[in-house]
């Protein structure tokens, strides 16, 4: 039995029919191979926006503010997957990936899911979000 958060997570997955990996990790263990993601929250002109990016990467601003059409955008707290009451963005960069993986309900819970698996799901624009350097 998954804690509470996580098997949410799991309810939504299996009546989504995505398939989908859920993994507890062992202290002091890292996610699994591969890419992980990162979801960070924003305001968008009093609308909640989450941006799912590369975990050593950064979300530029403004290019996030202008793939929402906002005026701006300002970090708050991000929504939990699979990130209810929220646009969501994907770095375009992703897409392709065979599989990614982000926090599940916890630090010590992931998911792992295909990037397309993850747009459909929530929805999600994808958009060029990175900054450079």
């Amino acid at each position: 039995m998954w804690p509470e958060a996580v098997e949410r997570i799991a309810e939504f997955l299996r009546a989504s029919g995505v398939e989908g990996r859920l993994e507890e990790l062992l202290p002091g263990a890292g996610p699994p191979a591969g890419q992980k993601l990162r979801a960070e929250g924003f305001d968008g002109d009093g609308g909640a926006i989450v941006a799912l990016v590369p975990a050593e990467r950064a979300v530029d601003e403004r290019k996030l503010a202008a793939a929402a059409r906002c005026r701006e955008v300002k970090s708050r707290a991000a929504a939990g997957f699979p990130f209810e009451g929220a646009r969501v963005f994907i770095e375009r960069s992703i897409i392709s990936a065979d599989s990614v993986w982000l926090e599940a309900g916890s630090p010590r819970h992931v998911l792992g899911l295909s990037p397309v698996q993850i747009a459909r799901v929530t929805k999600a624009e994808t958009a060029d979000l990175l900054r450079e350097g």
